[in-house]
């Protein structure tokens, strides 16, 4: 099936309904996006294809009326071999605009209420930070609470405090995946995967979050003899308290290490590596490591190959 399809949206909205049009064009579209300069090559390199890629989709985004007079009989041609969407891309209107600062101020409001009650205060450069993890969400107030139990005495929150402390939104959504995998719910973890990407969620975010449990349950491992998950919870900070002196851990990205996180999450994460072979593990993040090149080469089947990964990796 092809043809042409003529979409108007705001500029904020292209990316997303770009996504959601080809979806609905195809099970697994391959889509092939140009815009100004590029427009001519990719409808003529496409019009001398004898036989394109049937799941392909040329998404022109805002072409001029004089281009598209002049190539009109090679995009007819074109549009009887695959889907061609042309965009009228709109500036968001002022209305929007104005919602979002007014929007911005209501946060700054609130946070600088919250801080205040606290003795607290935040560089300017922490609250960019901190709106752009969390943005105006209900989960605001329990983010600011970590961060003032965090620097305790201190009264200046700083830009690396938020970095450290505040999980991102994307994060976080993502973060329900490893609680579907670890219970074993074969049909929930494949629910949750498929409800990120549908809301939007790139899936190279889905991996790369996965690349990273991946690395910290292999670290877990390698403290296995060591820590025991399974004790009582007090043994096992006391025991993950002492490795963390013995083992320092570099200042820059502690998320990435397993003796920096929170010992009751260093437990979880301890308690699900004993579950899995370390030949399962390897096997999982060499999956993913080929999927992360597939996706920045290109492939058109990116939401299924991400789940059979997840499926066959910890056979949930």
């Amino acid at each position: 099936m092809a043809g042409i399809l003529i979409r108007s949206v705001q500029k904020g909205e292209l990316v997303s309904d770009i996504r959601e049009t080809a979806r609905r064009l195809h099970h697994f579209p391959k889509v092939l996006v140009a815009e100004r300069e590029e427009i001519k090559n990719a409808i003529m390199k496409i019009y001398s294809s004898l036989f394109p890629e049937e799941n392909l989709i040329l998404v022109l985004v805002d072409p001029q009326r004089d281009t598209l007079k002049v190539l009109k009989d090679q995009i007819d041609e074109v549009s009887k071999k695959i889907w061609v969407v042309i965009y009228e891309v709109k500036e968001d209107d002022r209305t929007i605009s104005k919602r979002a600062d007014e929007t911005e101020r209501d946060l700054k409001k609130s946070v600088l209420s919250f801080l205040k009650k606290h003795q607290k205060t935040m560089t300017d450069k922490a609250f960019l930070l901190f709106t752009r993890r969390v943005g105006n969400s209900d989960f605001l107030e329990a983010e600011l609470m970590k961060l003032v139990n965090y620097v305790g005495e201190r009264t200046e929150i700083k830009s690396k405090d938020v970095e450290r402390i505040v999980t991102s939104s994307d994060e976080a959504d993502v973060s329900r995946l490893f609680d579907a995998i670890k219970g074993g719910d074969r049909k929930e973890a494949t629910k949750v995967l498929n409800g990120l990407l549908d809301r939007g969620l790139a899936p190279l975010i889905v991996s790369s979050y996965l690349s990273r449990i991946l690395r910290l349950l292999l670290q877990a491992k390698d403290f296995s003899h060591l820590l025991d998950p399974y004790n009582s919870e007090s043994s096992f900070m006391r025991k993950f308290y002492g490795i963390k002196q013995t083992y320092p851990v570099p200042s820059e990205d502690k998320k990435n290490y397993f003796l920096s996180l929170n010992p009751r999450h260093a437990m979880n994460i301890a308690a699900f590596a004993s579950r899995v072979s370390l030949i399962r593990l390897k096997d999982l993040l060499r999956s993913l490591g080929t999927y992360d090149l597939k996706l920045k080469t290109g492939t058109k089947f990116e939401r299924t190959l991400l789940e059979l990964i997840l499926l066959r990796g910890f056979d949930v």
